[in-house]
């Protein structure tokens, strides 16, 4: 099964190397949101062929990746997979009631980001 993700990222050029991981790896990427806005939009769009969404913590325009993640998975069942710098107890405490798909910190090796969402898909299965 080959995964579709939503990139939630705010540094454009972290995400753009997320999307060319993805691609590499033969994820299909759905797109690239800065913001919780952005993210709620490409849901409408897009949320039934989302698998997961991969999420920075702190987003554009004052917006955080824990609500959005919130969000995501209440409206549309999507998990997150965290890949922040900013993952501390705290903000993982509040993380996990929204059943993440995991947590990888930044800076990032292509192979931790696949490695998990390699995991996921085997839950998934």
């Amino acid at each position: 099964m080959t995964l579709s993700v939503l990139i939630v990222e705010d540094e454009m050029l972290l995400a753009l190397d997320l999307e060319d991981i993805l691609i590499d790896a033969g994820y299909d990427v759905v797109g690239n949101a800065v913001d919780m806005h952005q993210a709620i939009a490409m849901c409408e769009k897009h949320g039934e062929g989302i698998d997961i969404a991969i999420m920075d913590v702190h987003l554009a325009r004052g917006t955080n990746g824990v609500e959005t993640a919130k969000v995501l998975r209440q409206r549309w069942d999507i998990p997150s997979l965290f890949v922040s710098g900013n993952i501390d107890e705290k903000m993982q405490a509040l993380a996990l009631e929204w059943e993440p798909a995991g947590f990888v910190g930044k800076p990032f090796s292509q192979r931790e980001v696949l490695k998990a969402l390699a995991a996921f898909s085997a839950d998934a299965a």
